[in-house]
């Protein structure tokens, strides 16, 4: 029987997994075009303002799946804007273009006249501008002089298309390491990597346990793990100690059998996830796969 923890995590990771999956289909109402030279901005940042920034995306759903990196990407390209009292900032009706997070000061919202609400310092607004070029629902306007940090649609689009591909590029080379994944072609590839999901691990933090069914694949980004009372019966092997670029649990994949050794992090880790759900609505019945692997 897992362990509660570890089996409320492998379902948070189906969730966020078919998340990420399906984000770059459902999200954008348009097509990116990478021809197109465009350059990143990064306006620098007091590590204060960086940490307030994180603190107040932490909660928006819009942002739930991006890894570490991305977030850090979104914040450096955030641009300071002061505005006075009594600024418009966004009219309903309007084509939405920008995302706001609010330093200092006091916005109130209104749909058709009416008053509907306000937010103050740590909020957010404007968000779904950043996925579609859609009308805004409401007007924003700054009831105070107002303090406020903004990126548009393409900064954010942009951001994300960049880092995916330099990322994908990176995991589909690992990918390629497992044995009964290397025959796969790109595209397959492709999808395996857009479906993994972000999980990070404290020093010391079970990631794996002897004995439990396995259904989650797992890629080592960061830090280090140590696998250890591995084996069977009478057969038993010295522990192993993985590094970034190494990877664990292939086989729940496949057969979903038990854990044959204790995995636990000896440093802080991030690992990419792939559940054995998600992988097999990724690329259908597994039986021709099972059969190469088990060759």
């Amino acid at each position: 029987m897992k362990s509660p923890d570890v089996e409320s995590r492998e379902k948070t990771i189906n969730i966020h997994s078919r998340v990420k999956a399906q984000r770059a289909q459902n999200v954008f109402a348009e097509p990116l075009d990478m021809s197109e030279d465009f350059v990143i901005p990064n306006f620098p940042k007091s590590d204060a303002a960086v940490q307030f920034i994180d603190d107040s995306l932490a909660d928006n759903f819009i942002f739930a799946s991006l890894t570490k990196e991305e977030r850090r990407l979104l914040i450096d390209a955030m641009k300071a804007d002061t505005v006075p009292a009594g600024t418009i900032i966004i009219a309903q009706g309007d084509i939405g273009d920008y995302f706001y997070v609010v330093e200092d000061g006091q916005i109130s919202f209104a749909v058709d006249g009416n008053h509907v609400g306000a937010c103050t310092r740590g909020a957010s607004f404007g968000e779904l501008a950043l996925l579609y070029n859609c009308p805004r629902a409401a007007t924003c306007i700054a009831n105070t002089n107002c303090r406020l940090w903004k990126v548009d649609q393409r900064t954010f689009r942009y951001m994300l298309a960049n880092n995916n591909a330099s990322q994908q590029k990176d995991t589909i080379d690992v990918l390629r390491k497992v044995q009964f994944l290397a025959d796969l072609d790109e595209s397959m590839l492709i999808k395996i990597a857009d479906a993994l999901t972000t999980v990070s691990f404290q020093a010391g933090e079970r990631i794996i346990n002897k004995g439990d069914v396995g259904e989650v694949f797992y890629i080592l980004k960061e830090g280090r793990v140590r696998v250890h009372d591995i084996g069977f019966g009478d057969s038993q092997y010295v522990d192993q100690i993985l590094g970034p670029g190494d990877f664990f649990g292939e086989r729940a994949l496949l057969t979903g059998d038990p854990r044959l050794a204790n995995i636990t992090a000896e440093t802080a880790s991030v690992t990419l996830c792939l559940s054995r759900e998600t992988f097999e609505k990724t690329l259908g019945p597994l039986q021709d796969l099972i059969d190469h692997a088990m060759k």
